[in-house]
């Protein structure tokens, strides 16, 4: 009798195991000897995807109420998702709590790819297999801005520098403390993010960091007083890695995928989403724009006075919007795909009839002309100078986007029609609980604020320093009968 109970007991037991194990084994915390073999995303029809929580890689909405919602978004995440539309097939992401474990779930073939800003060092070829890469990435060395900045390596000896536990860069880390004895450590938890490492640095926990450089762009405007002393270590490509789960179909339509959204424009779309304001947008350097202003505007001024006379915008504004897009320089080319002076996209240059957008002439006036039509689209009772600030706003992030950002201003109690109203509720374009709620949704209007406020003072500057085009040709009337036709074409509208 005692051997029957002891033989059903038993069986009760490993019943209860295997039913344990059927409920867990497609959760996150099934152990991996549990979990089924994963299988090709062609066969299961479906892409798993590793990768971390983060700005540049996927971080979850937030809702009107506060909470956060199942909705995601991130470079990675539009990246891969763009991928499996692709293949055709279904996404699912797992978002690992740090690098060290999402190297080992990658190991243990816990998903097909592992898309989070890796860099295909030689340790980690020894181990996966690499897709093309798609961006590159530096590490910087972060400091208070009110601390004395260092220039090298050599001065950064008894100061507290912080990285993330296991990650590149407390490598990197590691090799500097064997150069710099007296060089401090602390060392943030596996789960650490870039902006608690910059929130270190605000709490005076540590005097440095070690940050990439995508990452301290996105997380730089929450940390106003934190600034890049100098680069750290090698510029590295960052791609997809793939398990051995990955089969060499899957690889290859990686390869294919990259070709095709570099070709069409996709890719440089969807950086410069994300991290087209790195090199967009620049603080004022008067220095600089002196010295151009005697090497650079010279040969530019006739162009600038000829658009002047087609458009009645005074020709040191437009000089100013040439210097912020590309400091006078004719060939600028951004990796996003806007060129020339007045850095105009390929659409915008249809548009205005510019044939070679490197060609200086027609970039500033192609430029001037598309400004002059969003300034007539602004509303006609907003008198200058905010008629022109506003229009110069929507020159930098899109005429949607200035309205969404006059319509917050109305519902902030303040003056849609003022340029110093509507700049304090562009910046909340960023924040979903308010792009949410408007037509065109996510817009980065910080940067739209930025732009406008370094022409204003580009343009303050030149004003100071060069004659109005009138003045130069003795008040050549054509400039009147100009500006009279740009206003008759304004009201007709």
């Amino acid at each position: 009798m005692q051997a029957r109970i002891a033989i059903f007991i038993a069986i009760a037991v490993i019943a209860a195991i295997v039913l344990l194990g059927l409920g867990v084994r497609r959760t996150e915390f099934a152990p991996d000897w549990l979990v089924a073999p994963l299988a090709a995303p062609r066969t299961s029809g479906e892409l798993v995807v590793l990768t971390l929580r983060g700005p540049t890689t996927t971080q979850l909405l937030v809702k009107a109420t506060g909470q956060e919602s199942d909705a995601q978004t991130g470079f990675e995440h539009d990246l891969a998702t763009m991928f499996a539309n692709e293949l055709g097939i279904a996404i699912r992401f797992r978002v690992m709590p740090s690098y060290a474990k999402l190297l080992q779930q990658l190991e243990s073939n816990r998903g097909h790819i592992a898309a989070a800003g890796l860099s295909p060092t030689p340790e980690l070829r020894q181990k996966f297999a690499f897709g093309p890469a798609y961006k590159t990435t530096q590490y910087q060395l972060i400091y208070r801005t009110a601390d004395k900045r260092p220039r090298s390596i050599g001065e950064i000896g008894g100061r507290t520098l912080a990285v993330i536990a296991e990650t590149p860069a407390h490598d990197i880390a590691r090799d500097l403390t064997g150069s710099t004895p007296s060089l401090i450590l602390e060392v943030l938890r596996h789960e650490a993010t870039a902006d608690d490492l910059l929130k270190a640095l605000d709490a005076k926990r540590a005097d440095m960091a070690l940050v990439d450089t995508y990452g301290f762009a996105v997380a730089k405007r929450l940390h106003p007083d934190l600034s890049a002393a100098f680069n750290v270590g090698q510029e590295a490509k960052v791609a997809w890695a793939f398990s051995s789960a990955a089969d060499f179909d899957l690889q290859q339509s990686a390869a294919r995928f990259f070709e095709k959204i570099r070709a069409n424009g996709s890719l440089n779309r969807l950086m410069d989403r994300y991290y087209g304001h790195i090199n967009r947008i620049q603080p004022i350097d008067a220095e600089v724009l002196l010295e151009k202003m005697q090497t650079e505007l010279p040969k530019l001024k006739p162009f600038f006075h000829e658009a002047q006379q087609l458009t009645g915008i005074d020709w040191r504004i437009l000089a100013a919007v040439g210097y912020q897009e590309s400091h006078w320089n004719a060939l600028a080319t951004s990796p996003t795909g806007v060129r020339g002076l007045m850095m105009l996209t390929e659409e915008t240059a249809d548009r205005m009839k510019v044939q070679n957008r490197l060609d200086a002439k027609q970039s500033i006036v192609g430029g001037a002309k598309y400004i002059a039509l969003l300034r007539d689209t602004v509303p006609a009772r907003i008198q200058e100078p905010d008629r022109t600030w506003l229009a110069l706003a929507a020159y930098n992030q899109g005429y949607g986007h200035l309205e969404d950002a006059r319509i917050l201003t109305a519902r902030m109690g303040l003056n849609a029609d003022s340029w110093l109203d509507v700049r304090k509720a562009y910046p909340k374009l960023r924040d979903p609980e308010v792009f949410e709620t408007v037509k065109h949704g996510y817009c980065r209007g910080d940067e739209a604020v930025q732009f406008v406020e370094n022409v204003r003072n580009y343009t303050d500057i030149l004003n100071r320093l060069e004659k109005p085009f009138e003045s130069e040709l003795g008040g050549d009337s054509r400039l009147d009968e100009a500006a009279q036709l740009h206003e008759k074409r304004r009201a007709k509208r």
